[in-house]
Formats: structure tokens, C-alpha cells, sequence
């Protein structure tokens, strides 16, 4: 027998909990597809909405390693952030490049097509929150590199004792002031 029967496993997954987390995207990416008849979810203005997994490889929150965070795309209002993890990927310049022009949309067959194929495996980092249904969610994406950069930024405020975002929070009330911006 292929299959094999283990007692106790639990196949649901395990949820992310809050934080930063490494990840890797798994296999399957496709339409987000309505449980009855198995067509694509569409909204009302007729946009679809893309789903990709992605597991945790290593996180701080040991327990949620080996977890799923839940990555919904809509083709509506998601371009940016489609075009983020394919860039956290390492894979938007080559897109770009062979892609050139704003006539192109990154949820172009051609374009998804290959990002089908060649996105699964990637590994970057997310931060994900539990939803109110009690589900991990993506809220930021970032390369390893900008991850870093982040971190530093965190723990030079933490160091500050939080004075420097406040400065920071002041400068851009500041500078968004008197002039329609």
C-alpha cells in the first residue's frame, strides 16, 4: 500500500502564530476555487483570486515550524503584492526584464504560468497574524536582506527605548503637512 495509517496525526497543519517566520512556497498554485462546482471565486466586478501556500521552514515561535500561512492574491487590488513575493523570491527582475512595458499586468496568463512553475521552492520571509477565524495570514513579505535590515531597525529602537520611531512618527506628521500631500 502506498498510503500509510498513523495513529493520532493530525492533517489539518498546524497555524503560524503572530511574527516574522521563513518560508517556503509549496506546490499548487492556482485559483482560489468555490467549494460547490469547482469554478474560481470570482468577485462581483468578475476578478479572480489567486492562493498560495507557503509552510514555515524556521521561525523564533518554534511551535509553528512546519505550519501554513494562507497567501490570497486578488487580481483586483493584489498586483503590488504579487509583485513583492515574486521579488522576495528573487524572480520580479527576471520578470521584468522579459516582460518589459505597462501594457503588462504580473497576473498575465503568460506571466502566471511560469510563476506556477518556477515560484514553488522559493523560500523569503513573511510576518503573518492570526485572522479573527483563527488562521495565519500574510501582512508584510520581505528578501532576507530587507528582513535584516528590518530587524536592525527594530533593535536599534528597542535600544533607544522607542525614541527614534518617535522621531521618526513626528518628521513625517511634519512633512505631511500644508501642502495637499
Amino acid at each position: 500500500m502506498r498510503e500509510k495509517a498513523q495513529d493520532g496525526k493530525t492533517f489539518l497543519g498546524v497555524m503560524a502564530a503572530d511574527g516574522w517566520h521563513e518560508i517556503e512556497i509549496q506546490d499548487g498554485i492556482d485559483y482560489l476555487m468555490a467549494k460547490d462546482g469547482g469554478n474560481p471565486v470570482q468577485n462581483e466586478r468578475g476578478f479572480k483570486t489567486w492562493k498560495i501556500t507557503t509552510k514555515v521552514i524556521e521561525s523564533e515561535d518554534k511551535p509553528s515550524i512546519g505550519g501554513f500561512v494562507g497567501c490570497l492574491v486578488s487580481e483586483e487590488k493584489g498586483g503590488d503584492l504579487m509583485a513583492t513575493i515574486l521579488d522576495a523570491a528573487g524572480l520580479w527582475k527576471t520578470i521584468c526584464e522579459k516582460f518589459p512595458g505597462d501594457d503588462v499586468t504580473v497576473f498575465d496568463k503568460k506571466i502566471m504560468d511560469g510563476v506556477k512553475t518556477r515560484l514553488p521552492g522559493k523560500t523569503f520571509m513573511i510576518e503573518s497574524r492570526l485572522d479573527k477565524a483563527g488562521f495565519a495570514k500574510v501582512i508584510s513579505v520581505a528578501s532576507y536582506a530587507k528582513y535584516k535590515e528590518l530587524s536592525a531597525e527594530k533593535k536599534e529602537d528597542k535600544k533607544s527605548g522607542g525614541k527614534k520611531e518617535e522621531s521618526k512618527k513626528e518628521a513625517a506628521t511634519a512633512v505631511g503637512t500644508g501642502d495637499g500631500w
